[in-house]
């Protein structure tokens, strides 16, 4: 009886691929496991997912709350320090009626129902909208308070207010004695200087009616003639420079008195702010027509110079044409360009040609040999001969003439 066979086994797995007979970090048996930086990543990328979330929801906020109100320069609903939103509020909760306008003819609505317009930004109107301002004022009964206006723009709507200098450092103001109504009910006005919005505040200097006030040895801070009243500053009006001494009560006695207010902002969206002088404007009268007339005549020049001479006419070849033709033309030719060597030439190498073929030279024979050949049969000397058929130069037409009679004449001797 043979021994029973050993009981099989089953096989080993086959071991995981090994670098230099080490096993492969992170493997174990064919399969990926976590390395030892992978925990310290897992751990960060909470925080980072975290942070970008936060960012993330902080500038979409931020893009809602600015999407609520305009930020810029005293504007009425930016809550800002540029903006002036504090005065608006006070004014509409003393049940002052506050309207916000962009458009130079809303503006002039209100001053033609005899209403307080605010303008915020006067020195960037055009002359045009500030034409229409003074018309508006001149034809209603309304008020015009104006923020830093410069000489061009006070120029259009006074002529008895005009800048006289300006405050470059922070300062605070009194009322002069004489002020009357001009201060408003404030005791002391405060401007921040060169640091303020539209930088340095500006004083004014007054004439005939006009009355200043909140002066400082060069003009005044405030000043007022016909319905028109000017701010030297436009800090007086912002949410940073309202709270400042007496500002608020300047603000708002000046711009509540009516019950109702026209905020006028300025914008390059007005349809009147496009209409100012352009470049072309500055040409004279007569150059519009002188253009047109140059325009007129390159156009006909280049019609002239870019017409075509019609379709090209094919010939059919080859062409035959009559030797006199040939000659007529050739000779009508020499004669244009007063070529007479060149005639001479051709009469010469003709004639010398038919000579050789009679006396029976060869054509490529030189002139000495042609020479030699004709003397025994004509009655010219060599001499004659050669200053015949030579390269001698013909001066005149007359002189060609000649050369042509002599050689038919020699031609005619070999004949014989």
């Amino acid at each position: 009886m043979s021994p029973a066979a050993p009981p099989r086994t089953a096989a080993p797995s086959a071991p995981a691929p090994t670098i230099g007979g080490a096993a492969a970090p992170g493997t174990t048996g064919g399969t990926a496991a976590p390395g030892p930086e992978a925990p310290a990543a897992e751990r960060r990328r909470p925080w980072l997912v975290i942070l970008v979330t936060l960012a993330v929801l902080a500038a979409v906020l931020a893009s809602v709350a600015r999407g609520f109100y305009r930020d810029g320069p005293l504007e009425p609903d930016a809550p800002t320090a540029q903006g002036s939103k504090a005065v608006v509020q006070v004014l509409e909760d003393l049940d002052v009626e506050v309207d916000v306008d962009r458009h130079t003819t809303d503006a002039t609505e209100a001053l033609h129902g005899g209403g307080t317009v605010l303008v915020t930004a006067p020195s960037s109107l055009s002359a045009q909208q500030l034409t229409t301002l003074a018309d508006a004022r001149e034809a209603g009964d309304g008020r015009l308070v104006l923020v830093e206006p410069d000489f061009v723009s006070l120029s259009y709507l006074t002529s008895d207010i005009a800048p006289a200098g300006s405050l470059r450092t922070a300062t605070d103001l009194s009322p002069d004695p004489g002020c009357g109504d001009l201060a408003h009910g404030a005791r002391t006005l405060h401007v921040p200087g060169a640091d303020g919005l539209y930088g340095p505040s500006t004083l004014y200097r007054t004439s005939g009616p006009a009355q200043g006030c909140f002066g400082s040895g060069e003009g005044s801070l405030i000043a007022a003639a016909d319905g028109i009243l000017v701010l030297g500053s436009a800090d007086l009006l912002t949410n940073e420079g309202i709270a400042a001494a007496d500002n608020s009560a300047l603000a708002l006695n000046a711009l509540g008195s009516a019950g109702e207010l026209t905020w006028y902002i300025p914008s390059p969206s007005d349809p009147m702010s496009t209409s100012g002088q352009t470049i072309l404007g500055y040409l004279p009268s007569w150059a519009g027509p002188l253009a047109l007339w140059l325009l007129a005549v390159a156009a006909i020049a280049l019609i002239a110079l870019g017409r075509r001479f019609g379709p090209v006419v094919v010939e059919p070849l080859p062409v035959t044409v009559r030797p006199q033709e040939l000659v007529l033309g050739r000779a009508r030719m020499l004669q244009q360009s007063g070529s007479r060597d060149a005639a001479a030439a051709s009469l010469r190498s003709a004639s010398a040609t038919r000579l050789a073929d009679r006396l029976g030279l060869r054509r490529e024979s030189a002139l000495e040999g042609l020479l030699a050949a004709l003397a025994p049969h004509v009655d010219h000397t060599p001499e004659q001969l050669s200053e015949l058929l030579g390269p001698t130069p013909v001066t005149s037409d007359q002189d060609l003439v000649h050369l042509a009679q002599d050689l038919d004449r020699l031609e005619k001797e070999i004949d014989r």
